[in-house]
């Protein structure tokens, strides 16, 4: 459903000579990594969907979506945890959809919206684009406050993770 609503945000433009492409989902992932004083931590999530909409290879739009139940650590204690702390069944999905791209040479600026634990805010995120046996790639990283999002960070020895978490993407089309 998020996805057609996503297709239906991104197709308001004129699609004259425009093409949507879907996101590759089994060459796409976004992982992220946080910290306790005691350890480091990571998961995965190999199940990325959304489209991009492209004119003449630059990209105009961009809209994924990625279910918080489909990060994997490994570790089935800290994804259980992970799940309740994230209120997974409550919000169970993390949505990016663009506002503007700007393209120069191999690197992409992209600002957008992020929705994750049901709340919305602006973000902007710097990619590289490289061409890979015939698909498109998008990688880069960025940092997220889980308090920017009304996460209650839970704590280990009366010492609560750290507040940010770095997220890592490689979206491919």
């Amino acid at each position: 459903m998020r996805l057609i609503i996503i297709l239906l945000l991104l197709s308001t433009s004129n699609l004259i000579c425009q093409e949507i492409i879907r996101i590759n989902s089994e060459k796409s992932s976004v992982s992220y990594s946080g910290n306790h004083f005691l350890h480091k931590w990571s998961a995965e999530n190999k199940n990325i969907n959304g489209i991009v909409q492209v004119n003449d290879q630059s990209i105009l739009n961009i809209g994924a979506v990625a279910k918080v139940s489909d990060f994997k650590s490994g570790n089935s204690s800290l994804d259980s945890n992970s799940f309740r702390v994230l209120e997974a069944l409550k919000f169970p999905n993390i949505i990016f959809k663009s506002t503007s791209i700007n393209e120069i040479d191999d690197k992409i600026t992209i600002n957008g919206i992020i929705e994750f634990h049901g709340i919305e805010k602006s973000i902007s995120l710097l990619a590289n684009i490289v061409e890979v046996e015939g698909f498109t790639q998008l990688t880069g990283n960025f940092v997220l406050k889980l308090s920017e999002f009304l996460i209650e960070r839970p704590s280990l020895l009366l010492r609560k993770i750290d507040d940010e978490i770095s997220i890592s993407f490689n979206v491919t089309y």
